[in-house]
């Protein structure tokens, strides 16, 4: 006799794979929405203040990494002359042809900031990790095959957003070397307890996540 007990790990299986499915398409149309939305001019201003934030030159941001993580920056962070994200823009203009899945997701990617992460235990999909400037613990994946695993490092800056059932990474992994004392990390957390007391801790993220960049172990 056939069990009509539900298959919950099966259900929960299709459930995710159809959130991924939904979160790629949508990373898709806005990759191509942006490079023809994608101003010169806009370019290079975000590069200068890009280059001030992680303490580059601007020359470096042509070169890997430092060229995914401008771009990501770019995609999703970088507040334009006008004074909007390019990312909101897209949102706005395609409103009307987006899924109310795409779209609900798009809210959660407008508020998805780079923040540092400390690895608790590696896995073999992803990691266990502590928020640096909270005290909480999450598990994290990356939507893209090619990149599940974080490395061998114990701090990392990801961008993240809650897709299903998972916590995926959609923005390149940043390895950090974080030194044991070092006022600007003091400061952050000062910062950011402050912000959220103020409700204004995601806005903070949002423009000034990418100085943790200055950390990434990919510097020369």
């Amino acid at each position: 006799m056939a069990s009509n007990v539900p298959d919950f790990e099966e259900y929960r299986k299709e459930k995710q794979q159809q959130a991924d499915q939904d979160f790629i398409e949508l990373l898709e149309l806005y990759t191509g929405w942006l490079k023809h939305h994608t101003n010169l001019r806009e370019k290079v201003r975000a590069k200068h203040l890009f280059a001030e934030l992680t303490n580059r030159a601007v020359e470096d941001l042509e070169e890997q990494p430092w060229k995914r993580y401008f771009e990501d920056w770019f995609a999703f962070d970088y507040i334009t002359i006008i004074g909007t994200r390019l990312f909101d823009m897209f949102v706005k203009e395609k409103a009307d042809v987006l899924s109310p899945e795409k779209i609900q997701m798009s809210g959660l990617v407008m508020t998805a900031a780079l923040e540092p992460f400390q690895i608790l235990k590696q896995e073999d999909q992803g990691a266990l990790v502590t928020p640096l400037l909270r005290e909480d613990e999450k598990r994290l994946t990356s939507l893209f095959e090619t990149s599940r695993n974080v490395g061998e490092t114990s701090y990392i800056l990801a961008r993240t957003i809650h897709c299903g059932f998972e916590n995926r990474i959609f923005s390149p992994i940043v390895p950090l070397v974080l030194p044991e004392q070092n006022d600007f990390i003091d400061q952050w957390k000062t910062l950011s307890k402050a912000k959220e007391a103020e409700q204004q801790r995601l806005r903070f993220m949002k423009e000034n996540g990418a100085s943790w960049l200055a950390f990434a172990a990919t510097r020369s």
